[in-house]
Formats: structure tokens, sequence, C-alpha cells
């Protein structure tokens, strides 16, 4: 193992050790903390979707498909896809905003048929927002098995209004190397976003969901 992963990973071995006694398993958590980026510019904002490496097992994201037709079908006997929504289904949403923020607050990934994106914006696109969600057109010709074990083993990346970016790389059952993996990923792709690249990043921490955050050193 490279010395750089070999750090990462002694971190998750810290981070698990500093976990609290819980009845529940906890997640593996990433913090990256910024300086020197001034988010009041849009062009300093984003949100990126990063698929990681190794599986995120019992904490795959959940996936809902909004389509009709063959399609629809098709992702009901996907793997992976939590719910199916068809238009017409949509369209009796139009309106419910209570509806709407439950589905919202329920899914990780909204994949929508090309003609349904106006109509799903037109619903969800509100509540989705509000959630740093976005429906995700699914591209004309797509293998929807390949795309839904894609997301469902991605996470977001999101900087906006304040200067760090949190989210899941694993859950504590994991390697402490497959974890150190994916936060690697999930690092240098935030890293890639940044106008002064590592001279942008303030610290790196690892922490299970009610533990201690560890520092990660790079």
């Amino acid at each position: 193992m490279r010395s750089e992963l070999a750090k990462t990973a002694e971190a998750v071995k810290k981070a698990k050790q500093n976990k609290k006694n819980t009845k529940f398993k906890q997640s593996v958590e990433l913090v990256i903390n910024v300086t020197g980026v001034d988010l009041t510019k849009p062009q300093n904002r984003f949100s990126e979707v990063i698929e990681l490496p190794n599986d995120l097992g019992r904490k795959r994201r959940k996936i809902l498909v909004i389509a009709s037709g063959n399609l629809a079908l098709e992702a009901s006997k996907t793997p992976g896809v939590a719910r199916v929504i068809q238009k017409e289904e949509l369209e009796a949403l139009v309106g419910r905003k209570k509806e709407a923020k439950k589905i919202a607050s329920e899914y990780d990934f909204v994949l929508v048929e090309p003609a349904l994106v106006g109509l799903a914006a037109r619903v969800l696109g509100a509540a989705l927002g509000a959630r740093g969600k976005t429906p995700i057109p699914i591209p004309p010709g797509s293998d929807i098995q390949k795309l839904v074990k894609r997301y469902e083993n991605s996470v977001v990346a999101t900087l906006r209004k304040s200067p760090q970016v949190a989210c899941i790389v694993g859950v504590e059952e994991d390697p402490d190397e497959k974890i150190a993996e994916n936060l690697e990923t999930v690092l240098n792709r935030v890293v890639e976003k940044l106008e002064k690249k590592r001279r942008n990043i303030a610290s790196v921490y690892v922490k299970t969901t009610m533990g201690k955050p560890v520092k990660v050193e790079f």
C-alpha cells in the first residue's frame, strides 16, 4: 500500500476506535474544510456526484426512477431501484408540495426519462433543489442496470454556503483500506474543483457517525 493511502487507512482505523458504542451500525464520514474560496461567487460553488471505487454495502444510495413504458418496466425489475414513478402518477403529484418534499427527502438520486424531465422538474424541482439534489436525465440508450449500479454507489460532494464538504465514504464494518480508497477518491475530486487545488484545503477529518473526528494527514 502506498504511503499516502496507508496514512489515510490509519486515520480511518483511529476513527473507528474513537467511535461511541451505539445500538446501530455507524457510517464513516469524510469532512473537508476549505479555505481561501469566495463562496459568494457562483463559479466557486459546486455539487459533484462521485462514484466510489468500493461498494457502500448497506449504505447504498436509494434510487428513484421516473419513466414510462418499457423503461419503467425495465426499471421496476432492476436491483437497486427503490421505486418507479410513471407519468400518470407524476402528473397526479402536481401541486402536492408535501408529497414532493417527502419524495425528495426519501431518495438520494432521481433518474428521469428525458421526455419527463420537464414535468419532473415542475413537480419535484423545488423540493429537490432545497436538498441539494436535482433530477438526473437518463441518457438515451442507457443500460439502466449499469446506470443504477453507478448511482447506487455514488455520493454527492457539495460546496455552497459554508466552506466545508462532508459525505459518507463507508460503513464501520468495511476494511480500513477500502474506506481509505473511497475517501481519497472524494478528496481528489474536490481538490480538482478548487482554484488553488490542495492549497485550498485547510484540513481533512474522518469520523464515525457518533465518534470523534480524526485528522487525515496528507
